[in-house]
């Protein structure tokens, strides 16, 4: 996701019609600008989540909340429909604010106890039941290619546009055969897919993740990739060691550093796609600090060299 502070902006109507039907005027509520695929506005006691178009998957979001173990800490769903093609669901508000933006108030002690509390909140995701999970089509996620023919595709695609070359490409596909050789290893559970501060509310003391749209069915150990890769970008004191910690069970598992690696390939693959399509239709890489005219200054083409020569944020574990 893309993160910018709440802000206020220009009324949108199918947000005010929903926000009214919870008893709020919109001029009571701001957009917050924390969501780069729904429109996010929050009021005092309650907050809307309003797809931008079709093809949400909110509904999918409000069902599985019921689910959830209730240590996940999730807020209560107080409503969810569609209105003109547009998915919405509407929770209470949990107290605090985004991790992420609270991230640069932390200390090193309070950073260590918000991830801390947010891989166990994790861990507790991961008890969801599976059956019942796919069951409400918690099956795929698009930041990871899970099945080698989609993975195969997503390298192959790349590579015939010119962004990833021979030699890269063959270490690429090397990782990934052996991540996928070893997830055969571990179990499966169901998946936030993108844990992290900025899809957690930090209330001072808990760390709650939200933002559930992209849950789904995938190995035990593939949210660990993602809140390492937030950890490893943040400033200031680092809390990975605590983390490393609380997730030792899942790092000592059989092909544990293989299947990391692996993930984090196919999380920068699913970037590096993203980028391009960025940089072809709005030259938007530049607010990301890359050249739209060269590849070879995005995040994800630096991240996934990193990967390939075993010198990326993983390489420290």
């Amino acid at each position: 996701m893309t993160h910018h502070p709440a802000t206020r902006r220009p009324s949108s109507t199918p947000a005010r019609e929903v926000l009214a039907r919870f008893g709020v005027d919109i001029e009571e509520a701001h957009r917050s600008g924390t969501s780069a695929s729904n429109e996010v506005w929050l009021a005092e006691r309650i907050v809307l989540r309003l797809s931008r178009g079709p093809g949400s998957s909110l509904r999918r979001e409000a069902a599985l909340a019921s689910i959830l173990p209730a240590d996940v800490g999730y807020p209560e769903v107080l409503g969810h429909g569609v209105d003109d093609g547009r998915e919405w669901v509407v929770t209470s508000r949990l107290p605090g604010r985004n991790l992420e933006e609270a991230w640069p108030d932390l200390d090193a002690d309070r950073r260590a106890d918000a991830v801390t509390d947010l891989w166990r909140r994790v861990r507790a995701i991961h008890r969801t039941d599976v059956e019942r999970a796919r069951a409400l089509g918690c099956t795929s996620t698009p930041f990871y290619a899970l099945a080698e023919a989609d993975a195969a595709r997503l390298l192959g695609g790349l590579t015939e546009q010119g962004l990833v070359d021979e030699v890269l490409g063959r270490r690429l596909r090397e990782m990934l055969a052996e991540m996928f050789h070893a997830v055969r290893l571990v179990p499966l559970a169901l998946a936030h897919t993108d844990a992290g501060p900025g899809n957690c509310v930090w209330t001072g003391s808990h760390a709650v993740p939200i933002d559930f749209e992209f849950a789904c069915v995938a190995p035990a150990d593939l949210d660990l990739e993602n809140v390492l890769r937030c950890l490893a970008f943040q400033s200031g004191p680092d809390p990975t060691g605590r983390l490393v910690q609380e997730a030792a069970e899942l790092l000592s598992r059989p092909g544990a550093r293989s299947r990391l690696w692996g993930y984090a390939v196919l999380r920068d693959l699913w970037g590096l796609r993203l980028w391009l399509r960025n940089a072809q239709t709005s030259n938007g890489i530049e607010r990301w600090g890359g050249d739209p005219e060269d590849f070879r200054t995005w995040g994800p083409w630096l991240h996934l060299r990193g990967h390939a020569n075993r010198t990326s944020w993983l390489a420290d574990l």
